[in-house]
């Protein structure tokens, strides 16, 4: 025999639905740009979304691409985006040379991933002093150049001695397996695709951050604007984030499985490579005492100086002014 619901427990019942979809309504639907096409690097993200931290914040997170982190920095700028993960090189000189008011609210890669790849049979570099009258393959404008020749003046090296030489990033790896260059400049999250290439045994880096550079590198931004009027929602989507990138460090190959199934086409080995490289750039010394997305403002002041300094920006950018700590998580999420 069907049992009837009675007319106060189906009002009631009808009542509870009704604040569901009007909780779920609630939800702020939020853009958040990437830095690139979405990649193994940014599985954390996808971690944040699949396993529902976003939504639990309130918020409807669409994660779009970019074809770099000065377009991720544009898309803020222009609203498109209400967050966006791009570097602090790239948010001080918008800030310097087109007048933007994005700020960095977590610094996601304590390390930079900036780095000079070799063979183990040609080049191989290992030291600093090795830069000096090396051939890069590199490409107009990269602000890779910069970083190195800041990173060599640092060290008592001739930078003006390195000679770089305009590739694009696609032949790179290429030109450097087949020994037409002896070195390339890219990302630390392109060994992968040079251990396939030449093999684990060929594939060298040098990664500047692990030879005594101090820079940070990609965060979160957000406009000042949004910060002023949505404080308590930029909290949410940082503590989420971060939460996201928690769960990431601890499994990698979960992290792998989830993004692999957002992000069709991706090879399930290189994207769990990509996380390992990035994980290591995010949960630090100082990551792990202080929580995910911290920010130290002498490292900080030093890497605003280090950009400025080399970009003809010198005094047009106060560190001060390109940071706010004060919508990082407390507790803070710790690796």
């Amino acid at each position: 025999m069907r049992v009837r619901p009675s007319f106060k427990f189906a009002a009631l019942l009808a009542a509870g639905l009704c604040f569901a979809v009007e909780a779920q309504a609630q939800n702020t639907a939020v853009t958040f740009a990437l830095d690139f096409r979405a990649l193994g690097r940014h599985a954390a993200w996808y971690v944040a979304l699949d396993k529902g931290y976003y939504k639990q914040a309130g918020l409807d997170v669409s994660i779009i691409p970019s074809q770099g982190t000065a377009q991720a920095i544009q898309s803020v700028e222009s609203k498109a985006a209400q967050f966006a993960f791009s570097d602090v090189a790239g948010l001080v000189a918008a800030r310097a040379n087109s007048g933007a008011t994005a700020k960095m609210v977590a610094v996601i890669y304590q390390k930079a991933p900036y780095a000079v790849f070799s063979l183990r049979s040609g080049a191989n570099v290992t030291k600093p002093e090795q830069l000096e009258n090396l051939e890069i393959a590199s490409g107009a404008g990269s602000f890779t150049q910069k970083v190195i020749e800041a990173f060599m003046k640092s060290k008592g090296l001739k930078a003006d001695t390195v000679k770089y030489t305009n590739i694009d990033p696609a032949a790179r790896i290429g030109m450097l397996v087949s020994k037409k260059v002896p070195a390339i400049e890219t990302f630390a999250m392109s060994m992968p695709g040079l251990v396939k290439a030449a093999g684990a045994q060929e594939a060298q880096i040098f990664l500047f951050a692990n030879n005594g550079l101090t820079l940070y590198s990609n965060g979160i931004l957000v406009r000042e604007d949004y910060l002023k009027d949505n404080g308590p929602k930029v909290k949410a989507f940082v503590k989420a984030s971060l939460d996201g990138w928690r769960d990431t460090i601890a499994d990698p190959k979960a992290a792998a499985d989830i993004v692999v199934k957002y992000i069709k086409g991706l090879d399930a080995d290189v994207v769990l490579q990509e996380i390992a490289i990035v994980n290591a750039l995010v949960a630090t010394p100082e990551t792990k005492a202080n929580g995910l997305g911290t920010i130290d403002p002498a490292v900080m002041a030093a890497s605003v100086d280090l950009i400025a300094n080399n970009i003809g920006a010198a005094g047009k950018v106060a560190a001060k002014d390109v940071y706010d700590t004060s919508y990082l998580p407390q507790p803070p999420v710790k690796p």
